[in-house]
């Protein structure tokens, strides 16, 4: 079956979630997609690594090119879809994405979600937007109401999902995938806040990306729609459990208290040396995580949540991820 897209333009295709999907569409075997890998001028990303002519790549720097340059570089590709995938680093610069797209013809746009915005409440306190959930509430809110969005011209796309445990440049997060064996030869710490007992929506990397390629290949289906996927629902103890279980390791849970939490919040150079090293994002923001997690909310209720829309996308649970893993 052929899809209604063709050409898909990918943006942050070197990223942790973009590497993900870009493997995804040039494998995916029910149908052949050409994409046009977009990623920045020092990347380390080699296209030949992959191998086959269904892809190309462009290199450009997203912090000067123009709208009607990029606008230039799109139609010259004939491009249906764009898919951005841009971090925290960079998220801020998906509109001039969306600009030149509109101005290209695009006909559909994934602006980079991949997540669950959070506005935690501490007891007895009111609430607190950290600045890199405030940036990307914005930048969806403006994806989803661009002026190209509201005449029909452009469709849109959303994938929400939760928490990724396969993220290799995220050790302090996914412990499970620590390569430093000084850290890991006495066994796994798991970061946890509050209930480690409380369940919670965890996302695959993997699982997302097919989840995301199959919404490409039935466009019908996710047409102006903000999905939400998830791999599994579990909580911290179960995870440490199933840790211990296939790795051979010890595993435990560390449990940070609210109270510090709210220091480190307060002022991240408070928070332990352990914690100030092993991710991409900023201490306070992933302890916000864990608490926001710890707190029993971190999960997408029935009407939000579209694993069913595309049923051929098994989800992966943690078992059998730690399974592949560590049985090898």
């Amino acid at each position: 079956m052929a899809p209604s897209y063709q050409t898909i333009a990918l943006f942050g295709a070197n990223g942790q979630v973009g590497k993900y999907v870009f493997n995804t569409l040039i494998e995916w075997k029910e149908s052949e997609f050409r994409v046009i890998a977009f990623v920045s001028p020092n990347s380390d990303f080699r296209l030949n690594q992959y191998g086959g002519m269904k892809a190309l790549e462009e290199r450009l720097d997203l912090h000067k090119i123009t709208v009607d340059d990029l606008a230039v570089i799109l139609a010259h590709h004939n491009v249906d879809v764009i898919v951005s995938t841009l971090g925290h680093a960079v998220i801020n610069k998906q509109g001039v994405i969306q600009d030149a797209a509109a101005k290209a013809g695009v006909k559909r746009f994934y602006p980079s979600e991949f997540g669950m915005h959070q506005i935690p409440w501490f007891p007895g306190e009111g609430g607190y937007l950290h600045p890199t959930w405030a940036v990307k509430i914005k930048c969806l809110d403006d994806a989803i109401k661009h002026p190209a969005i509201q005449s029909g011209k452009m469709t849109y796309t959303v994938i929400g999902c939760a928490e990724m445990y396969d993220m290799p440049d995220e050790p302090i997060l996914c412990p499970w995938l620590e390569k430093d064996e000084l850290i890991t030869k006495k066994g796994y710490q798991v970061q946890c806040v509050g209930n480690p007992d409380a369940k919670m929506d965890y996302s695959c990397c993997a699982d997302v990306a097919k989840y995301l390629v199959a919404s490409i290949q039935h466009p019908e289906r996710s047409e102006n729609k903000i999905l939400g996927f998830r791999s599994d629902f579990i909580s911290y103890s179960e995870i440490t459990q199933l840790l211990e279980k296939h790795s051979g390791k010890k595993a435990r849970l560390n449990v940070t208290s609210i109270e510090q939490v709210k220091t480190i919040v307060k002022d991240p150079s408070t928070a332990p040396a352990e914690f100030q090293r092993g991710s991409t994002f900023p201490v306070d923001f992933w302890i916000l995580l864990r608490y926001v997690q710890g707190q029993g909310t971190f999960w997408r209720p029935p009407g939000l949540l579209s694993n069913d829309l595309f049923p051929e996308v098994t989800p992966t649970s943690m078992e059998a991820y730690f399974k592949s893993l560590f049985e090898k």
